[in-house]
């Protein structure tokens, strides 16, 4: 089964992402950036979605940490930001794309399967 890494300082959100992927993915949460990135490094996930807006350690730091620790595990970036200079940077910074809050389910099954299908014909 594959698994997933949701990083996000609101323990709601990460409990609705939980039982929404519940299932169909092991799913690992984190509500920090330092706990994420032991999970990162400790679970190799196969896809990651990351709060940009964390107290307590940026999550385009965190990006920027995922992203030299594995540059093939995709990270999807999530945030209530309407700053698309925000968004910008964040794919500049390798995150595979971004998801608006509040999230649309739907669309997060996509970002999901899409980056899964895509890193693994990354890894062939």
């Amino acid at each position: 089964m594959k698994r997933i890494l949701l990083i996000d300082d609101e323990p709601l959100l990460l409990e609705i992402l939980r039982e929404h992927f519940e299932g169909r993915y092991e799913i690992d949460t984190a509500l920090s950036g330092a706990s994420a990135i032991e999970r990162f490094v400790r679970q190799r996930p196969d896809v990651v979605f990351l709060d940009v807006n964390m107290p307590g350690g940026s999550g385009l730091a965190v990006l920027k940490l995922l992203r030299q620790t594995d540059p093939k595990i995709p990270v999807v970036v999530v945030t209530a930001t309407t700053e698309n200079k925000i968004a910008a940077e964040c794919i500049a910074e390798g995150a595979f794309g971004y998801v608006p809050k509040p999230v649309n389910l739907t669309y997060m099954d996509h970002m999901a399967a899409v980056a899964i299908e895509q890193a693994g014909q990354r890894r062939r």
